[in-house]
């Protein structure tokens, strides 16, 4: 039998039966939907989770001061790295420079009759180096604002929004905490932190002055970020560095480090294995779901096997093989599965887009539409063989009488 002799025949019954067709094509539309949006949404998270860990940083250790396996920052309470901790650092093989943070979290924050909570760290000029992140507009922190105490700071776009609307901030002075600051520059838009955390809403102020001023920690610091010359040798120096700390810090070898050390393994290792369970769920969903259609599929078809007894009975008395049985519901089948699939793909697509709309992590490419319509393929052959089978395996003669 001709392909398009089949594709006819196949279709005509397809189009026969209208009832039977829309509950089929509504169960294959309903899971390849899910997994469109399925695999969008990990394509999206996966982006997600590069960008986060180029935030981070390739070249970059960060030194936690506390030990222990809490994830994020350190804050100025915590503070336990000294001078000679920095110096040492400094002078590793390998290592670039070595800038320092004091940090606060959620530090509460007054403008006018404006309220609002952000990270607050004090830094040096040297931390945009760092972080290849500077002043979007205004200045940055500079040496003389550190030499000085100087009272200024440097926003993130998050929090000039949460402050100001659109007002511009520069030269507006702020409250941080019980402390005025004048800001001079608004950052750079980054997004979300390693630990991830809205990057952007952040204010930096000078190092001095927040050891002294703000936070009352004029001898032990935060954090150290270290950059480095390779980033292949990142493990080999993150070893080193623990091993300084722990003489400076004269910590016996069965005592517990009292720094935690981060590098960009570390912290890819930690993003992914937070999404690991929700990305099993999720494609636990993904692939159960197009499974189900194709055991509505199956079942229908098997239904129609039985009302289609006699055109079966029929078209073997008039020469039909049942290879050709065979061929014509597998035909139907496929049919079925792949118009789902498109109309799936289709609903998948505007699913993304609303969720998209909503913040979640979504990306379109070409990957969930190739992989839907293999898969509704792949449904309608495995889930329509047995009906197809069955139809190819009755008795001529006792489907003709079949009344």
């Amino acid at each position: 039998m001709k392909v398009t002799t089949l594709i006819g025949v196949a279709s005509k019954s397809i189009i026969r039966h209208k009832l039977r067709t829309f509950l089929i094509e509504l169960a294959i539309l309903a899971g390849i939907a899910t997994l469109t949006v399925v695999i969008s949404l990990t394509q999206g998270a996966n982006k997600r989770i590069m960008k986060r860990m180029n935030n981070f940083g390739h070249d970059a250790i960060m030194v936690h001061s506390g030990g222990g396996k809490v994830r994020g920052p350190s804050t100025a309470e915590e503070a336990n790295l000294t001078d000679k901790d920095r110096t040492d650092i400094q002078n590793i093989d390998g290592v670039q420079f070595v800038t320092p943070m004091q940090v606060e979290l959620d530090m509460p924050l007054k403008y006018g009759n404006r309220f609002t909570t952000s990270w607050v760290m004090g830094v040096e000029p040297d931390w945009q180096d760092a972080w290849h992140r500077g002043a979007l507009r205004g200045d940055f922190i500079s040496t003389a604002d550190n030499e000085q105490l100087a009272r200024v700071c440097v926003v993130g776009t998050t929090t000039t929004r949460d402050l100001f609307g659109n007002e511009n901030p520069i030269d507006k002075d702020i409250m941080v905490g019980s402390v005025s600051f004048k800001v001079i520059g608004i950052l750079e838009k980054r997004g979300q932190s390693p630990a991830g955390t809205d990057f952007d809403n952040l204010i930096l102020i000078p190092f001095t002055t927040a050891s002294r001023r703000l936070m009352h920690q004029p001898i032990y610091t935060s954090m150290l970020r270290v950059i480095i010359d390779d980033p292949a040798q990142a493990k080999h120096i993150a070893g080193t560095i623990k091993e300084i700390v722990r003489e400076n810090h004269h910590l016996a070898a069965t005592e517990e480090d009292d720094i935690r050390i981060s590098t960009a393994e570390h912290v890819a290792k930690m993003i992914k294995s937070t999404s690991k369970t929700l990305d099993l769920f999720l494609w636990l969903i993904a692939v159960i779901s197009p499974m189900v259609g194709g055991i509505v599929l199956m079942n229908i078809m098997l239904m129609a096997v039985s009302e289609r007894k006699q055109e079966i009975g029929l078209r073997r008395a008039l020469g039909a093989k049942k290879k050709h049985i065979i061929y014509q519901f597998l035909t139907e089948s496929v049919i079925l599965t792949f118009s789902g699939g498109v109309l799936g793909v289709g609903a998948g697509v505007i699913i993304a887009m609303v969720l998209r709309n909503f913040g979640k992590p979504i990306s379109i490419t070409w990957q969930p539409f190739a992989i839907a319509f293999v898969f509704s393929v792949l449904i309608g052959l495995f889930f329509g063989v047995y009906p197809a089978r069955k139809a190819a395996g009755l008795d001529p003669v006792q489907a003709l009488n079949r009344k």
